[in-house]
Order: C-alpha cells, then structure tokens, then sequence
C-alpha cells in the first residue's frame, strides 16, 4: 500500500474547497492518511474557529471505522462512549468524514466541518469521487 501523497490530499482540498465555494459555504476540511497523520488542513475564510479541530476527528474517526461518519452515528451511544474510553482520537460520531480507498484498500481518510451534515457529506463525497 502506497501512502496519501500531498499532490492527492491537494486534490482532495481543491475539489472540497470549489464545492464548497459553489454551495456558498466557507469550510474547513482535513485530509489524513492511513495512520491518521495531517496530510492537508485548509479553513477557508470565515469558517468556524472550531472547525479544523471537528474536521480533523471526523476524518480519523472515518478511518478508524473504516465508514463514513455519518454511519458511525447509528452505533449505540454505549459502544461509543466504551470505545472513546480507550482508543487515543476523539470519536466525532456527526456527518462530513469519508474514509478514502484506492483500489480497494484504505489510504486516508477526509474530514469536513463547517456546515450542515448533508452539506458537509455532500462536499466529502464530491472530493473523493474524481
């Protein structure tokens, strides 16, 4: 397995950051790769003061459970609270974290904050896919 280069997290940046622009939305977003390490970290201008901090648990929150945030928030309240308990991230169970496979293997992991949780999957989604 190849690791998440700067070229690739860029890309993954520049997509996230036009749809963002095309939706009207001023994000943060955070791109990790397979061992959780900041690739990339971008807070456009005017996005919560909080938000690299939401963007970057969800992105290794993502990668952790191999999922989309947004399906880890249908876990129980319990198992994630036991889970937090041991682990050394914090679990951010909210839309807007896409795990990233290439070729059917885990590479990374993206993380978006700043709107809503429809906008913020919407705008993960649309920087993976290409």
């Amino acid at each position: 397995m190849s690791t998440m280069t700067l070229k690739e997290a860029l890309g993954y940046a520049d997509r996230a950051i036009a749809k963002a622009k095309e939706m009207g939305l001023a994000i943060s977003l955070v791109v990790i790769d397979e061992f959780g390490q900041l690739v990339q970290l971008d807070r456009m201008d005017g996005a919560p003061l909080m938000s690299p901090d939401l963007a970057e648990a969800k992105a290794l929150t993502a990668l952790n459970f191999k999922q989309p945030t947004s399906q880890v928030a249908k876990l129980r309240a319990a198992e994630l609270a036991a889970v937090q308990q041991v682990v050394h991230f914090k679990i951010v169970p909210l839309a807007g974290g896409q795990p990233i496979y290439r070729g059917g293997e885990l590479a990374g992991a993206i993380g978006i904050a700043g709107a809503t949780g429809a906008q913020e999957d919407a705008i993960a989604k649309h920087a993976i896919s290409a």
